[in-house]
């Protein structure tokens, strides 16, 4: 991660480094707060505002991607660890004991609760308005997406950390409310004062657009609430908007490492599958520029008791040791009207969204299929929506989406069905037995 510190300020690099110590930490309630010490400056906030992006970027995106790539067959697994090999057989055989849930709960509540740290410490300190509003909306858009990451994994999940332990447990439809609620705080906060230099060139740098990824968050969950015509608003207002930086990333360095390339290019332990891990009749088309943007050439395959399926070599956004991972891509504002306009029965303009990601070449991260225009049955919802849900899977590869869309375009799959070779071989995670044994307020396990 390449942070953006002033230099000579030596107070912010050492909260900075005491706060990044503190997070290597393994605790065992991960419901407690992250920090004891209540910042009481502007350069304490900064600091953990750094420091959760360093965490987030690190630690909790390799679980938002890794968990949820694995069950709906994105990675294959080449490893013989327990965990990944339990999330890839899925179904009734995913014990709650296992790593590979209880690592993404955890690392999740923990980021979760740093977010909760600075929105708590926010109004402690004297601010000037466009310090306060960065970093309001900071803190609220990296509790949104912890959220998310949360809710889609599990059925329900706890939106306020409590340093005792029993935090209360909220169902799906509040955890989303919530989640837009945070973002339209955060969106409110920025458009009553911009932000200020100070925290531009400290926390934010060149790496993070603010108002454009609130917006492309708010476009997204509005999409998943059943919220249409907000998702399409938001997504248009991403579209519209030409401020610098053009798109928000997570960057890496030697010391920070991508965490996808290391559980893939850098290990034996996990691989992408051929063809997005897609079968018939999602395949996608043998002259998509996105096989050769995300896929490369190998003869490796998944273990025979995880499917056994063909692999490819990791490229796209995890190619390298060092390679930027976006926190959305314009792609997906595309997919989000295609989507959101199909089920408002609008179906032109679904098409038309829908074609100008078949037919993109110019994506600002090469994200591009350079396809023609879809051939299929315009007049038919069923029909659109099926290549739009291809397309996700596609465009999207690898970022953490996919299990939530395959519940939204196939509710009614059953995934005990070919479960280690089917869409998604789990609906929801149950929940890890380390907080059913810590906080009473646990909810019973889903089915499946």
């Amino acid at each position: 991660m390449k942070f953006k510190i002033k230099q000579g300020s030596v107070t912010i690099l050492a909260l900075l480094m005491l706060l990044l110590t503190a997070c290597e930490q393994e605790f065992t309630n991960p419901n407690n707060p992250t920090e004891d010490v209540v910042f009481g400056s502007k350069e304490g906030l900064y600091a953990l505002s750094i420091g959760l992006n360093q965490y987030y970027s690190t630690t909790v995106l390799r679980q938002v991607i890794e968990a949820p790539g694995i069950s709906t067959r994105e990675l294959g697994v080449t490893n013989t660890y327990l965990n990944i090999n339990e999330l890839a057989v899925g179904g009734d055989a995913l014990p709650a004991e296992s790593g590979g849930i209880t690592n993404p709960w955890v690392v999740l509540l923990r980021a979760k609760g740093m977010a909760e740290s600075l929105i708590t410490g926010i109004p402690q300190v004297t601010l000037t308005d466009g310090t306060k509003s960065g970093l309001t909306a900071y803190a609220n858009l990296y509790k949104a997406m912890c959220l998310g990451g949360l809710i889609g994994m599990f059925e329900q999940t706890v939106i306020n950390n409590s340093p005792d332990g029993d935090a209360a447990f909220s169902d799906r439809a509040t955890v989303l409310a919530e989640i837009i609620t945070l973002l339209t705080e955060a969106k409110d906060a920025l458009a009553a004062n911009a932000v200020s230099d100070d925290f531009q060139n400290i926390v934010l740098g060149a790496d993070i657009n603010l108002a454009k990824t609130v917006n492309a968050l708010l476009a997204r969950y509005s999409l998943i609430a059943g919220s249409y015509a907000a998702a399409i608003t938001h997504a248009d207002a991403v579209i519209s908007d030409a401020s610098t930086p053009a798109n928000s990333v997570f960057n890496y360095d030697a010391n920070n490492s991508n965490p996808i390339w290391d559980r893939t290019v850098n290990s034996a332990d996990l691989d992408p599958q051929l063809n997005f891990g897609l079968v018939a009749p999602y395949l996608p088309d043998a002259a998509d520029g996105r096989i050769a943007f995300y896929l490369g050439d190998s003869t490796i395959t998944a273990n025979a008791d995880a499917g056994g399926q063909q692999l490819a070599a990791m490229l796209g956004f995890f190619a390298t040791q060092t390679t930027s991972i976006p926190l959305y891509l314009d792609g997906e504002m595309l997919l989000i009207k295609a989507e959101a306009n199909a089920r408002l029965s609008n179906l032109t303009d679904a098409v038309t969204n829908l074609n100008l990601v078949l037919q993109k070449t110019d994506d600002v991260f090469g994200v591009n299929a350079g396809l023609s225009a879809w051939a299929g049955e315009a007049s038919s919802q069923t029909d659109i929506l099926e290549e739009i849900y291809k397309n996700r899977c596609i465009e999207l590869f690898l970022t953490g989406q996919r299990l939530e869309a395959s519940r939204r375009f196939h509710p009614d799959l059953d995934p005990n069905i070919n479960s280690t070779t089917n869409e998604r071989n789990r609906n929801y995670y149950p929940y890890p037995s380390i907080e059913r044994d810590n906080n009473p307020n646990t909810p019973a396990d889903p089915d499946i």
